[in-house]
């Protein structure tokens, strides 16, 4: 995915920014510049809406601001480094030191949401932020981004299955959904469900027992149905969702099954609106 999007004209090192405002304002002039939107005023005004809806600083020095916008002609990542950091006016987070800056046109959502999936899992990595921060030219940062993310090759289909995926801890659920979302996977429905396990240890007297419960451990699992058109997606998830620390390996975590769907009746991809 980086090889098809990431324009090294688009990767700027300690630019002369004072201010979120500079910034945002830097960022879309030069994007206009390069022929990736076609209407400035319109685009800045899709940021601002975007940020109105909750700050794009999602991790400490690090912000994702985006838009989607039929002002945008073709999908791009902007990446900017600034060592000394700036405002970015959420006081909780710090200055912001690495942003990735994304645009959007309206026919490719389904990329772009891969696209910031993949984004926000590999900048988790602090060792890898730490290398970025240290990089002086836009080559050594494809290269890291190549490092710390290898490309994967397209997977044709195979036919059409059903993947179920058994969580046992809700709180990983974020995680789950954007492991699936960088794989292309954006069909599925969620399930609140109980797994067995949990009705004995809660609601069963002669099976229940206090000690499971005064753990903390949540008496609900999740249940997510999705159609994918090739069953090797399912080890790349599993790869993906270990690097998000689900290692379905492990007891009680949760599982994945794959069943053969011999027909499918109606269009199985939904519309995302952002």
């Amino acid at each position: 995915m980086w090889k098809k999007t990431i324009d090294k004209n688009l990767i700027i090192i300690n630019p002369e920014i004072k201010s979120k405002k500079d910034l945002f304002e830097g960022m879309v002039n030069h994007v206009y510049n390069h022929d990736y939107i076609i209407n400035q005023k319109k685009f800045l005004e899709a940021l601002y809406e975007r940020e109105e809806m909750s700050s794009t600083e999602l991790m400490q020095g690090v912000a994702f601001p985006h838009a989607r916008s039929n002002t945008v002609d073709k999908l791009f990542l902007s990446i900017i480094i600034l060592k000394d950091g700036i405002d970015y006016e959420n006081p909780e987070m710090g200055p912001t030191k690495i942003i990735f800056f994304f645009g959007c046109p309206k026919k490719e959502v389904k990329e772009y949401l891969q696209l910031l999936a993949k984004s926000s899992r590999v900048l988790k990595n602090e060792e890898f932020r730490e290398k970025l921060l240290q990089c002086t030219t836009p080559d050594e940062i494809i290269d890291l981004l190549h490092q710390y993310s290898e490309e994967e090759d397209e997977i044709g289909g195979d036919g059409d299955h059903l993947l179920i995926l058994t969580l046992n801890d809700v709180g990983k659920t974020s995680e789950v959904m954007s492991s699936m979302v960088e794989l292309g996977i954006t069909n599925a429905s969620i399930v609140d469900a109980i797994s067995m396990a949990k009705k004995l240890a809660y609601e069963m007297p002669i099976f229940a027992g206090l000690s499971y419960m005064t753990q903390g451990k949540s008496k609900k699992s999740i249940l997510i149905f999705a159609h994918i058109e090739n069953k090797e997606k399912v080890h790349k998830l599993a790869k993906l969702l270990k690097e998000n620390g689900i290692d379905l390996d492990k007891k009680g975590v949760g599982f994945i099954q794959i069943i053969k769907v011999e027909t499918v009746i109606g269009n199985y991809e939904e519309e995302i609106e952002l």
